[in-house]
């Protein structure tokens, strides 16, 4: 094995040093075209074949490092996996440059505005430098800088998530910076002819480019926490006259903290393994919950080992108390099983809240129930066969006697499937409104502190807060924040719903986004594939008022990370925290 990785390393350098004339890259790939034989050197097609031997292509490399593809659900139930993917843009004719064997000493910086291009060759030339700004190029998968006069390689190119091969031969590189542990894709490094340290080509020789990959990515040092994240200020607390104290205030977070059966290497191939273990992760999400110190805190991607053994014991110490229900198809598994399906939990301060009711919301079933099944096959191949769930808990505010619906949620994942995320939502709304009519009904606690009644269930204060797996241009949002839907509207995509369709989906309550006044966060989930918002929290604006949010994590921090998980934030999406206030 020792020799047929570095021998692969040695027998890739000689062609490379034979590839020097101008232009190289593009004369072999236009003679290849033609069916001619290419010039002697390395080529693209030397490229492609030495993949294959190395036994590094994608296709071929272990389950447990980086190459984010979309994996069948039974290996994580169908949790989504980042996928780089070309965003569709206007016309381009080429995404190739070959700028090499032309002597040249500087580069321009126009050409790191070319994000388009997918390989570039800047071999056998007499570059000193590098430039940072290579990691604009999102989309290079090839980089040839052989043959050059590199000291150094930017921090920078791990950034450059795109790269499935780096060629750096013959420069004088005397180490691989960390950063270069990030690039989850790279399938070739070439690093033959630099005095590079045994280390480095000791594990080159055992493991190949995977190898390197890993123990840089494994063995960089800790970076910097950032900063902590702003406060805004969205509108000042009413106070007593008396005593200056906030009437009537609470805190609510939401948080998906990734299910630890999801933190795999396989589906989070940039961030170190050490940084994905349940032990590390555990108390970082312990860390995080504990600087809120929310009154109530929606966690979704919860497992019945997490609830039972580390949520519940480490809250009840905060004097919280809490619920928790899991995806439908737990009750089909055995106890084992059964305990690592997750779901949504919903955990209040037992000193600021007292729990009245508690109810569970499975969206297959209803969607059974409510609908036709005979007529719309739509509602049972695309919505019958996905297990999300929701949860509302009825809640009493101690101190003022005001009543609280929350309802917590996490609705399937794919992009392909609007449709299900909106009817989801739907039934949600739709259980949210029945349940606010009974709770109308029953009245105040002999104990509470102040007596108020509720004429139908609009009038009381509602919180839906969770991963809507949908950004702020959705049906979904449109439904929570407008409080209607068209039967037609375009994220139904053509399927039929019967009633849902016929009728549209509509709910009574006066919902904003405890963002909304400010901007939803640029992102509430960032991994390579995907970056956008879609957690929320979601208060009745009728008779709540939205006092302050917690800002984004530091753009300088952001600037230097290709995705979450990270050391220091231990899921792929940040947490909300909005500050609220009953209305008088």
């Amino acid at each position: 094995m020792v020799l047929q990785h570095w021998q692969h390393q040695v027998h890739l350098a000689q062609l490379s040093r034979q590839s020097s004339s101008p232009h190289h890259h593009a004369r072999a790939a236009a003679a290849i075209s033609r069916g001619s034989a290419p010039p002697a050197g390395l080529s693209l097609h030397d490229l492609s074949n030495s993949l294959l031997s190395n036994g590094s292509n994608s296709s071929l490399m272990p389950k447990n490092f980086g190459g984010h593809t979309r994996l069948d659900s039974a290996d994580v139930d169908g949790l989504q996996v980042p996928v780089i993917e070309r965003p569709e843009k206007t016309r381009q004719d080429w995404a190739a440059l070959d700028m090499s064997g032309q002597g040249l000493r500087n580069l321009s910086p126009a050409l790191f505005n070319y994000d388009f291009l997918d390989k570039l060759y800047l071999n056998h030339n007499r570059l000193n430098t590098l430039p940072p700004a290579i990691c604009k190029l999102k989309h290079l998968t090839i980089l040839d800088i052989s043959g050059n006069l590199l000291s150094a390689i930017p921090p920078e190119i791990g950034l450059a998530i795109g790269l499935k091969m780096l060629l750096l031969f013959d420069n004088n590189v005397s180490v691989l910076p960390w950063e270069m542990g990030q690039l989850f894709q790279l399938e070739l490094l070439g690093i033959e002819g630099n005095p590079l340290p045994e280390t480095t080509k000791s594990v080159m020789a055992k493991d190949g480019t995977r190898g390197v990959i890993i123990d840089l990515r494994d063995n960089a040092p800790m970076p910097l926490p950032p900063p902590p994240r702003d406060w805004l200020v969205i509108e000042e607390k009413e106070t007593d006259e008396n005593t200056g104290e906030p009437i009537g205030s609470f805190s609510v977070a939401s948080y998906n903290i990734l299910c630890d059966k999801y933190a795999t290497p396989i589906l989070y191939g940039y961030t170190p393994s050490w940084a994905l273990t349940w032990d590390y992760r555990k108390e970082s999400i312990k860390d995080e919950i504990a600087n809120f110190n929310a009154d109530i805190v929606s966690l979704q991607e919860v497992d019945s080992n997490t609830y039972e053994d580390f949520l519940t014991p480490f809250l009840a110490q905060k004097d919280y108390k809490g619920y928790y229900y899991p995806k439908t198809r737990s009750k089909t598994m055995g106890e084992v099983e059964r305990r690592r399906v997750d779901g949504c939990a919903l955990f209040y301060k037992t000193t600021t809240f007292k729990l009245l009711e508690q109810h569970y919301i499975e969206y297959s079933k209803l969607a059974i129930d409510k609908g036709d099944i005979k007529n719309c096959p739509d509602l049972y191949n695309r919505v019958f066969t996905k297990d999300q769930i929701g949860i509302v808990c009825f809640l009493e505010h101690i101190k003022t006697g005001n009543r609280l619906i929350v309802a917590n949620s996490h609705v399937y994942w794919d992009p392909k499937h609007k449709d299900v995320k909106l009817i989801q939502s739907g039934i949600l709304m739709e259980e949210v409104t029945r349940l606010s009519k009974q709770f109308a009904k029953i009245p105040p606690s002999p104990d509470a502190s102040h007596k108020i009644h509720y004429k139908d269930g609009t009038q009381i204060p509602l919180i839906i807060a969770g991963d809507f797996n949908s950004t702020p241009d959705s049906g979904v949002y449109q439904l929570f924040a407008k409080g209607s839907v068209p039967g037609d509207h375009p994220d139904m995509q053509g399927y039929k719903y019967g009633r849902f369709t016929e009728e549209g989906l509509s709910h009574p309550f006066t919902l904003k986004s405890s963002y909304a006044a400010i901007g939803e966060p640029s992102f509430t989930n960032w991994t390579p594939g995907f970056t956008d918002t879609i957690d929320y929290i979601f208060a009745s604006s009728n008779n709540l008022t939205i006092n302050g949010v917690i800002g984004e994590p530091d753009k300088e921090y952001m600037s230097k990370v290709v995705g979450f998980p990270t050391p220091h934030f231990p899921s792929d999406h940040i947490s909300l925290f909005a500050q609220l206030q009953f209305r008088k």
